[in-house]
C-alpha cells in the first residue's frame, strides 16, 4: 500500500509543474502532504505499532495539510494574485521536464547512484523525484508565491526520504522541522507583502531594479 501512496504523492508534485493557478497548486500541495501523512500513519499502524510514526503523521496532517494551505490561501486572497501570467518554462515544457525527472530518478539515480540504500518499496524514488520537482519549480517560476510552494515541495521530498530510509528522525528534530517550516512560510509571507507593496507585482524580475 505504501507504494500506491507514494505514487499518488509523486503525481501530486508532477501535476503542480504545469499549473499557472496558485490556488490549484496549493490544493495539490495539500494533497501531497495528505499522502505523506497517510504514509507515516501506515508505517506507524503496521504490523508493529510505532507511536513515533503516528505522531509524525498527525503533525503532518495538522501543519502541512491544514495550517500551511490556509496561510497560503489567505496570502493569495489578500494579494489578489491567483494566476501566474509569465513562466520561464511553459506548461508543456514543464510537464516534459517533470516526466524526464521521473524517468531519470527511477531509471538511473535510485538503481545506480543510490543502489546501496535498501528499502522495501518505491518511496525513495518518489522522494528523490519530488525533491527535483521542487528544485525545478523554484528556478522555473517568476512568481514569489510559487517559489515558496517549490521550497515546501522540496521539504516534502526530503521528509519522505527520511521516512523511506530510516522510518523518520527523532521526534524533537521532527518538531523543530515543522516549526521551522511554519515560521519560514510566515516570514516569507511578510516579505511577499513587502515586495507586492513596493513593486506592485510578485514577478521576481522586478527585483532587478535593486541592482547597482
Amino acid at each position: 500500500m505504501e507504494t500506491i501512496y507514494g505514487f499518488f504523492f509523486l503525481m501530486a508534485g508532477l501535476l503542480m509543474l504545469p499549473m499557472r493557478r496558485i490556488k490549484v497548486n496549493i490544493a495539490l500541495l495539500s494533497l501531497q502532504a495528505l499522502f505523506l501523512s497517510i504514509i507515516a500513519f501506515s508505517e506507524g499502524l503496521g504490523s508493529a505499532f510505532e507511536w513515533h510514526s503516528v505522531a509524525i503523521g498527525l503533525l503532518t496532517l495538522l501543519v502541512k495539510v491544514i495550517a500551511l494551505p490556509l496561510i497560503l490561501l489567505r496570502l493569495v486572497n489578500s494579494l489578489q494574485a491567483d494566476q501566474e501570467k509569465d513562466m520561464s518554462a511553459g506548461p508543456i515544457v514543464s510537464m516534459t521536464i517533470g516526466l524526464l525527472i521521473v524517468g531519470l530518478t527511477f531509471g538511473y539515480i535510485v538503481p545506480v547512484l543510490l543502489q546501496d540504500i535498501r528499502v522495501g518499496h518505491d518511496l525513495l524514488g518518489a522522494a528523490v523525484a519530488t525533491i527535483l520537482f521542487g528544485c525545478f519549480f523554484v528556478v522555473s517560476r517568476r512568481c514569489v508565491l510559487h517559489q515558496v510552494l517549490g521550497i515546501v515541495v522540496m521539504e516534502n521530498g526530503l521528509f519522505l526520504s527520511a521516512l523511506a530510509i530510516t522510518g523518520g528522525m527523532p521526534i524533537m528534530i521532527e518538531l523543530g522541522i515543522f516549526f521551522d517550516v511554519l515560521v519560514g512560510v510566515l516570514v516569507m509571507g511578510a516579505i511577499i507583502y513587502k515586495i507586492s507593496d513596493s513593486f506592485k507585482s510578485l514577478d521576481i524580475k522586478r527585483l532587478n531594479r535593486l541592482r547597482g
